[in-house]
């Protein structure tokens, strides 16, 4: 019997051994973990199936991790990233931010100030899809009670039309 999964986590680090070391730690702590060593074939990692979290470098060639994060963001916008540096600044922790990173760690750290983050955007992406569930279901139900007090038919389709 398989044990279940604390959520899906991508890992990119042009580092392979860094990125290789986070990986298999963290499916020895109950993570799925897929690693790459680049920003293209992350996306398409991205693009194939879903991920829960993202924990990426924020320097490495071609494609920094700011710009992997705003493209995956793209292909998933509930995706919680979080960004890993080794030479961190405040301009650079600012700029994370406003592409939507959730967190923004300094490199070299352990795992147990990386395990609360992840947790902690575990979290943050329950609740994003949580809450998408709750807006959902209020509007079929907003719907259904106006199908249900109207008796006009031509009301009824052009709201059910406007919902789909």
């Amino acid at each position: 019997m398989q044990t279940p999964s604390l959520g899906r986590l991508l890992v990119v680090d042009d580092e392979v051994e860094l990125m290789s070391a986070l990986c298999e730690r963290l499916e020895e702590q109950g993570y799925r973990t897929a690693g790459f060593t680049d920003g293209e074939a992350a996306l398409e990692a991205l693009r194939e199936q879903d991920f829960d979290l993202l924990l990426c470098d924020l320097m490495m060639p071609k494609m920094d991790g700011l710009e992997l994060l705003k493209a995956g963001l793209e292909i998933d916008p509930h995706l919680v990233g979080i960004v890993m540096t080794g030479q961190g600044t405040i301009q650079t922790a600012v700029e994370a931010m406003q592409v939507g990173a959730f967190d923004y760690l300094l490199k070299p750290f352990k795992m147990d100030e990386l395990l609360p983050v992840l947790s902690r955007g575990m979290e943050m992406r329950r609740l994003r899809l949580e809450n998408i569930e709750l807006r959902q279901t209020m509007a079929i139900h907003a719907l259904s009670m106006e199908i249900a007090l109207t008796q006009n038919l031509s009301i009824i389709l052009g709201k059910t039309a406007d919902a789909v």
